[in-house]
Order: C-alpha cells, then sequence, then structure tokens
C-alpha cells in the first residue's frame, strides 16, 4: 500500500500540503488541542484557502492529523537511526534512550500523535491506513534499536523494549501532573543508568 506522505506530483500542491502539516503541528501542539482548533484556523495558519485542506486531505482536520502522525513516526525513525549509527551495546542503548527523550521535548503531543487518540472513532481510509503506518514507523525504531544493541537479541529486546515502556510511563505521569519534572527527570536518569548496566552485563 502506498504510503501516505507519498507527495503530490505538482509542486504548488506540495508546498500547499507541507504547509497545512506544519500548521497543524504547531496548532495541534497547543494547550487546546486538536479539539480546540478549527479548520478555518488551520488554513489561516498555512495561509491557504480553507478548499485547500479538503482538496489534499479529503476527511479534513481527521485526516490531515492522521497524516502528521505518519510524518512525526517517519523523523522519529529516522533520528533513531542517526542516534545509534555506529554503536553497539551500552553506547547504542544510552544514545538511544536520549533521542528518544529528545524526541519527546520536540514532539510534546507524540504519545498523543502516534497513539491517532484524537481520532478515536474516527473510520475515514486516511485514519485507518495511519494507524497501519504508525504501527510499521514504531516497530522499525523499536527494531533498529535492538539491532543496534546487539547480541545475545532476545535479551537485546527484552531489555530494549522494557527500557521503551519504563519511559513511556514516566513522561505518561509527568504529563499529567502526576509527578514533577525535577522527579520525573531524576526517575528517567536512573532508568538509563539500569538499562545501560543491564545491556553491558550480558554482553
Amino acid at each position: 500500500m502506498e504510503s501516505l506522505l507519498t507527495e503530490p506530483s505538482d509542486k504548488r500542491r506540495r508546498r500547499t500540503r507541507a504547509a497545512l502539516l506544519d500548521a497543524a503541528g504547531e496548532l495541534f501542539a497547543r494547550p487546546g488541542g486538536y479539539r480546540g482548533t478549527s479548520v478555518d484556523e488551520l488554513a489561516a495558519r498555512a495561509d491557504v484557502a480553507l478548499t485547500s485542506i479538503y482538496s489534499n486531505f479529503p476527511g479534513g482536520k481527521a485526516d490531515l492529523y492522521a497524516v502528521l502522525a505518519c510524518r512525526v513516526g517517519r523523523e522519529h525513525v529516522v533520528a533513531m537511526a542517526a542516534a545509534v549509527a555506529g554503536t553497539t551495546g551500552s553506547d547504542a542503548a544510552r544514545r538511544a534512550f536520549d533521542e528518544y527523550l529528545d524526541f519527546h521535548r520536540r514532539e510534546p503531543i507524540a504519545f498523543r500523535l502516534l497513539g491517532l487518540t484524537d481520532v478515536q472513532g474516527e473510520e475515514s481510509e486516511t485514519v485507518r491506513a495511519a494507524r497501519a503506518e504508525v504501527r510499521g514507523y514504531l516497530g522499525r525504531a523499536l527494531e533498529t534499536v535492538i539491532v543496534a544493541v546487539g547480541e545475545p537479541s532476545d535479551v537485546a529486546r527484552a531489555e530494549v523494549i522494557q527500557c521503551w515502556a519504563g519511559i513511556n510511563g514516566l513522561l505518561a505521569l509527568a504529563a499529567r501532573g502526576l509527578i514533577d519534572t525535577a522527579e520525573a527527570d531524576r526517575l528517567i536518569g536512573r532508568a538509563r543508568d539500569r538499562c545501560s548496566a543491564a545491556i553491558g552485563v550480558v554482553r
């Protein structure tokens, strides 16, 4: 199946599409988020006609959100691959861990986007396709780190998944205000060190 990120052949349409995705990334990250953003605001921020949203994203705001999720997912894979390039073992684990933290700082709504949280219940063809495409990107990011960490692969996989789950949990608690930033940073630092040490021991 063709990627939702496949660019239109027309140059003007490519610019319009990119401008809308950029606008969505900015506006959906505001406190009001996806629900608090209107299609009129999206068109105004992108400096395009309202009809341009629907000509590029037939399902409107929901389809725009879905394609934005794919773009963020693809960027995550590229950044993770760059972070672990030329590294192995605990060094690869540390770099992957740090990149994952940086990714969520760069993309504060990544949790919601990659889970397509705000379009639950939407069943357009684009939203359905995005769910599968985003899962693919996340799987590739995970596999990239596992391969970099190296042998034994079953242990590497287990450690990487546990680290990934741990940081997700801490970031989620911080996002909900259940722990403050200082405590989150301290616990994340401990998790990073523990993960790297565990991988170093089994190699």
